[in-house]
């Protein structure tokens, strides 16, 4: 029972749930590269399994940042699950290695070298975000600049190479990928400055100095207001860009429901949450796949937390709760 119980825990310090939307971003960009438009759409294996590969940079990342934040996730509460599991350190960043080796070395051998540069990125983003002497995790603008790029920007050009177009180096003359990235760039933008605001106070006392810490809760919802904004209005007017379109202004609701009650714990986690899930099943229209993926990944959540660790999920809650 211990071995099995490892063996799930290694899974899910990798965060399956949040790997959802970066199947998602990634899906985004295949569709407006394969200028795909119309619902219930499949896609081959070989491009699903590029995309499961590139995010297992992405699941590298997660456990690094678990093991940067143990001391602040302790301090924050919740249910830290690198704490909970009581994998050590040393074994979590063996873990981070084999997933970083095989993000980039099996799409190399698989013939596409550029998912393998772009797990590279992904990795590279991951370590300066998270360990000093960047730790950009902690530190304002760069925060939620670093998961703007790594959602909206590298994870959607990973689908957009797959989706068949290339990405030319000089966006100046050859702007197409920049103008299709942007909206799910600011989308980013605002969804990870939200994310940060239910850590306020851990932050705070652990002098982690986001970009909520440094600009105040109000402030901070604000300029998350301003790229969700930014996002849906450049998706409309520049790039036609519906899905997008639509996906920030589902989230542009929750957001000006909390400007305006900001002491509602539950608008607060509304605005990422629920705007995040709204993306995913815009984008899972135009490709089902992803929906079966996120309900199994969610099935099997719930079973796991339930059958190990006496928890009720999504809330964390003790089962007899």
């Amino acid at each position: 029972m211990k071995t099995v119980k490892f063996f799930f825990d290694l899974i899910f310090i990798t965060r399956p749930i949040v790997l959802v939307p970066v199947w998602g971003f990634a899906l985004f960009g295949y569709r407006i590269s394969s200028q795909t438009n119309a619902f219930f759409q499949t896609i081959t294996i070989q491009t699903a399994l590029q995309i499961l590969f590139f995010s297992l940079s992405v699941a590298a990342v997660y456990v690094l940042n678990q093991i940067a934040d143990r001391k602040v996730d302790e301090d924050n509460g919740g249910f830290p699950l690198l704490l909970k599991t009581g994998i050590s350190d040393k074994a979590a960043w063996i873990w981070a290695i084999i997933l970083s080796a095989a993000s980039i070395i099996i799409p190399f051998f698989c013939g596409y070298k550029i998912i393998s540069l772009l797990s590279f990125f992904s990795i590279f983003l991951g370590i300066i975000y998270c360990f000093p002497p960047f730790s950009f995790s902690g530190k304002p603008v760069l925060d939620f600049l670093s998961n703007a790029l790594g959602y909206g920007t590298i994870a959607f050009a990973a689908g957009w190479v797959l989706g068949g177009k290339e990405i030319y180096v000089d966006f100046l003359l050859k702007p197409e990928f920049l103008f299709a990235m942007l909206p799910y760039f600011f989308m980013m933008a605002g969804g990870s400055i939200s994310s940060t605001l239910p850590d306020y106070d851990g932050d705070k006392a652990n002098k982690k100095i986001t970009t909520a810490v440094f600009l105040g809760k109000e402030n901070a919802h604000f300029l998350a207001i301003f790229f969700v904004v930014s996002s849906s209005a450049f998706a409309y007017l520049f790039v036609r860009d519906f899905a997008a379109f639509f996906t920030s202004f589902a989230a542009f609701v929750f957001y000006l429901l909390y400007a305006v009650f900001p002491k509602n714990q539950t608008l607060m986690e509304s605005c990422y949450k629920i705007g995040g899930a709204v993306s995913m099943l815009i984008i899972g229209v135009f490709f089902p796949v992803l929906i079966i993926s996120g309900l199994a990944v969610a099935v099997l959540s719930f079973f796991y937390f339930r059958i190990f660790y006496k928890v009720n999920y999504p809330s964390l809650l003790p089962v007899k709760q």
